[in-house]
């Protein structure tokens, strides 16, 4: 999987915008009850957790204002 980032300053806020690309190849007949569940899942929740600790370490204050800013 490739991810592309953008980053954009703008209205007193900053504008993220992710693009994730994966490659997929045809799974052989007869494996696709085995393999198929996995290939589907895989990329899903890696990017759900890569947006979820984006979204964490976005929201949390960096340690040097643990005593406030």
């Amino acid at each position: 999987m490739t991810s592309y980032w953008r980053f954009v300053e703008q209205d007193g806020g900053t504008f993220v915008e992710s693009e994730s690309i994966s490659l997929s190849t045809r799974v052989p007949v007869g494996l696709g009850w085995l393999v198929e569940p996995f290939i589907k899942s895989v990329p899903r929740e890696s990017l759900r957790d890569f947006l979820n600790a984006t979204r964490k370490g976005v929201l949390q204050p960096p340690a040097s204002c643990a005593n406030g800013c």
